[in-house]
């Protein structure tokens, strides 16, 4: 890759070590703390030096992850700052730093988004930066409809998601005897984008009565108590259906989707699609909505790749707004898919393993570290 060469007048970059400062939600048991730690991961990989300064969020979700706490350091040691943390979120963080954080320092946000249309009000945030990372071409293609400023796409080094030997089938209360499919979100992803209603419809068709070996495994987080009583009501008339709502650890949730036999998301649209990701590394078949950023990392050879329409949100939804686009899945397609899986075993037998071999392939370490070592050495905020 041909990249610009970047100098900044009016700072010394030469001040602090050659290195990365990565500020984000390293210890997170949410999304973004997931992809703060795949971040880490990729420069660690990379071979470029690199602290951690941990940011708590100060919500409701659990920040336990001590992944890489081995890398964090109270103070910020080298000269560039890669900032993990939402555009809504930027403002609040950098009142509470202090401003030895920012001078003589190359400023990077890596950001995710997961509609087309970047938020008008995010806008003025980058100005704080230099220039802009983020894990697809999606999210990228997003932000560079708002500025001219340098926007990169830098892929998460990705390698077999975790488990625990432990968290079998029993563990979860699920049963033995029956093929699981399972939908899973969480509610503070916003229950609108995740779209489990499609989820249950195509289900729902593939399987117009209920089957004595089949089933549906429902993981929801963070929904409230009205939503799952829509969820309950949706599935009137089955009985295999296992609705789990606590909150797991990142090796148990891996658990979780390794027990099942198949993961459906029809989702609306994704900044990345982690859970699609790591159900293919882990040799669970999906079903997944076709558009957006978990496109560019699977392929229709290797998981059964949902059609769309783009459909005009029609209400505010936020962060979304009225008049942004989505996807709208095609259920029908969805519950081929579901019903296949089910009933042809070569069929099931070929989606395993081509997901695992292509996952692992796209989303290698080396490659997405390569990328980002790149991109680094090409700042030329080293020379003057």
């Amino acid at each position: 890759m041909n990249y610009p060469k970047i100098k900044r007048k009016g700072k010394d970059f030469g001040v602090y070590p050659e290195g990365i400062n990565l500020i984000g939600h390293a210890r997170g048991d949410f999304g973004l703390g997931e992809s703060c730690r795949l971040v880490a991961e990729t420069i660690r990989v990379s071979g470029i030096p690199f602290v951690i300064k941990n940011c708590f969020q100060n919500k409701n979700a659990s920040e336990t992850n001590t992944s890489y706490v081995g890398y964090e350091a109270e103070k910020l040691k080298y000269n560039v700052n890669l900032i993990h943390i939402n555009p809504n979120e930027i403002v609040g963080f950098a009142l509470k730093s202090g401003r030895g954080d920012f001078d003589n320092r190359y400023q990077i946000a890596y950001w995710l988004w997961e509609v087309p249309e970047f938020p008008a009000e995010w806008v003025y945030q980058i100005q704080m930066f230099d220039e802009i990372w983020s894990p697809s071409e999606f999210v990228s293609n997003a932000i560079r409809t708002v500025t001219d400023k340098p926007v990169y796409t830098v892929p998460y080094a990705m390698n077999e998601p975790k488990t625990l030997e432990e968290c079998d089938r029993d563990y979860f209360g699920i049963p033995e005897d029956k093929f699981l499919y399972i939908l899973s979100y969480d509610g503070f992803s916003n229950s609108d984008r995740k779209n489990p209603e499609a989820a249950i419809a195509a289900y729902r068709e593939a399987f117009p009565t209920d089957l004595p070996d089949v089933g549906l495994i429902i993981k929801a987080t963070h929904a409230g108590e009205s939503e799952m009583a829509h969820l309950r009501e949706l599935m009137n008339g089955y009985e295999n259906v296992y609705i789990l709502t606590d909150s797991y650890s990142k090796e148990e949730f891996n658990s979780l989707i390794k027990c099942a036999d198949a993961h459906i998301s029809l989702h609306r649209s994704e900044g990345f699609g982690l859970v699609m990701a790591e159900a293919m590394f882990l040799g669970t078949p999906t079903v997944s909505t076709n558009w957006s950023a978990n496109s560019e990392f699977m392929s229709e050879d290797a998981c059964c790749m949902v059609p769309v329409k783009i459909i005009e949100i029609e209400k505010e939804t936020p962060p979304y707004h009225k008049g942004n686009h989505w996807a709208d899945p095609d259920v029908h397609v969805a519950a081929d898919f579901i019903r296949r899986l089910h009933d042809d075993k070569a069929f099931y037998e070929y989606k395993k393993e081509a997901a695992a071999k292509y996952i692992r392939e796209r989303m290698s370490p080396e490659r997405a570290a390569g990328i980002l070592r790149e991109r680094f050495e090409n700042l030329c905020i080293f020379k003057k």
